[in-house]
């Protein structure tokens, strides 16, 4: 009896000396289950390779359409059926409040890490701080991260973080450790850029799994002795990551990650089964809240003036993010039509946000946001005409417009005037020396619609991972209702 089971604890040690770890999942699924059935037969056929391959989740899957109409039913069931093993919340999951995530955990089979929320006792006992596994003789350690902008970016009221990422990285790492654990991994819902900035302060991780950030990395991350990778966005690619293991240590130099494409493989017929049973339950759209008066998003009334609808999107993200200022294009709110009073659906959200770009702050100097006004004023009747709010000003359009090349203003534009800015109450002008805190979207964030002056010159650009249809959605399960204001006066257009 001594002989065989000395030679079982001589075959693990073995095993532990050369095999190699694999993970392979997805982030911010965000209610893509069309995507479902053809992640199915990936795992499926990794599995096959390797029986004991980690399948993960990094959070924000409980959105969309299946989530409205179901309430985590559709979702964590066929995510169930499809393999994934491993979850952890993102800030979406709290999108529609504690109450409905526990009733939608019900329907998951895969285990919910959580390592640095406090959290209401019902879903504390549904999940766990940390996960230590053991595969061939070698003990992984796996425990959560989620966004320090939690508070920010989500309306949960009992949910928060009980330290900084780097501060729980730091005691998960040292907790596992003294578990004995060989191999860490963290699954985070942070970003990609605050994924590298955690490894570089804190040791003895040896793979992040991240989110949040919709990121596909071009290569693996490498900070020291630890590998950064991000499941990306909607279900486009799976990640398959190889870790192999030398006398218990990940062998950094051998380590490889490849994405593969979700299209291009087969639907499971049975997860596909499930997904058809829901599709035929989906109305064609589900009533979120009611409006008093009608949404008017006709391109003619969005860029050639002050849009009601567009004060009240900026209003909600000026107030949500506590900014001075906001400037959105006027193409970036859709629908081209009016919506007429009465029942607000999600799918007319959707509509409106087609884009779904995601709200950036900066800060900007005061002389640079007039220079983006004045950019604004020469694109009048275009998509690049600016809505706001926490601002205003007068356009008179008889005067020279502002002409651009190659992020160089050729022409001074003289067509902005009288801009004030709403200080506690109260409006003050616009002070050209003066930092302030602006959001806009991603799509001006990065240049777009020649508003080079964002990226150029913004300081401390800040993604909140947050959208029109999401500010709005988490509004009304709130209040029930959103109605545009009347006009205030805030941009006057003289012809």
């Amino acid at each position: 009896m001594r002989v065989l089971k000395g030679a079982f604890v001589l075959f693990w040690a073995l095993c532990a000396n050369a095999l190699t770890i694999y993970i392979a999942g997805t982030a911010d699924l965000q209610g893509q289950v069309e995507k479902l059935p053809k992640i199915a037969t990936i795992f499926h056929n990794l599995k096959k390779e390797d029986p004991y391959t980690l399948f993960v989740t990094t959070g924000d899957d409980l959105m969309g359409r299946y989530f409205h109409a179901f309430e985590g039913k559709a979702i964590y069931s066929l995510m169930s059926r499809a393999g994934y093993k491993y979850a952890i919340f993102g800030n979406h999951e709290f999108d529609r409040g504690t109450k409905l995530l526990q009733k939608a955990m019900r329907y998951a089979t895969f285990k919910f890490i959580c390592s640095d929320l406090s959290l209401p006792a019902t879903l504390r006992e549904k999940s766990i701080p940390y996960l230590i596994r053991t595969i061939k003789g070698v003990k992984i350690g796996i425990f959560s991260l989620m966004s320090e902008d939690l508070p920010t970016i989500s309306s949960v009221k009992n949910v928060s973080l009980l330290d900084s990422n780097v501060a729980t990285a730091k005691k998960m790492v040292t907790l596992l450790h003294k578990k004995g654990v060989d191999v860490i991994i963290v699954l985070s819902h942070i970003g990609y850029k605050q994924d590298v900035a955690l490894a570089k302060r804190v040791k003895g991780i040896d793979l992040i799994f991240g989110g949040h950030s919709h990121h596909y990395p071009k290569k693996m991350g490498h900070i020291g002795k630890t590998l950064i990778v991000n499941g990306g966005e909607r279900g486009r690619f799976v990640v398959f990551v190889s870790l192999p293991i030398e006398n218990r240590r990940v062998d950094i130099d051998s380590a490889s990650m490849r994405y593969i494409e979700v299209d291009k493989s087969v639907a499971d017929s049975k997860v596909a089964k499930l997904l058809n049973s829901f599709q035929k339950k989906l109305p064609k759209a589900t009533i979120v809240g009611r409006t008093r008066r009608d949404w008017d998003l006709r391109v003619k009334v969005l860029r050639r003036g002050e849009s009601s609808v567009a004060d009240m999107i900026n209003g909600l993200l000026l107030k949500r993010f506590k900014v001075d200022i906001v400037l959105n294009n006027s193409g970036a709110f859709r629908g081209k039509t009016i919506y007429e009073a009465g029942d607000i659906t999600d799918s007319m959200l959707q509509e409106i946000d087609e884009f779904r770009n995601s709200a950036y702050i900066v800060q900007l100097k005061g002389k640079w946001i007039k220079q983006i006004l004045e950019h604004s004023a020469s694109l009048y009747g275009k998509g690049g005409w600016l809505q706001v709010a926490g601002i205003r000003y007068r356009v008179d359009l008889r005067k020279t417009p502002q002409k651009i090349e190659n992020q160089y203003i050729i022409q001074e534009g003289k067509r902005i005037c009288c801009i004030e800015v709403k200080k506690e109450g109260k409006w003050e002008p616009l002070q050209e020396q003066k930092i302030y805190n602006v959001l806009t979207n991603a799509f001006l964030a990065k240049g777009g619609d020649g508003y080079f002056w964002f990226k150029k010159y913004g300081k401390n650009a800040k993604n909140t991972y947050t959208s029109f249809y999401s500010l709005m959605l988490q509004t009304l399960q709130k209040q029930k209702e959103l109605t545009p204001p009347p006009f205030d006066g805030r941009i006057e257009v003289v012809k």
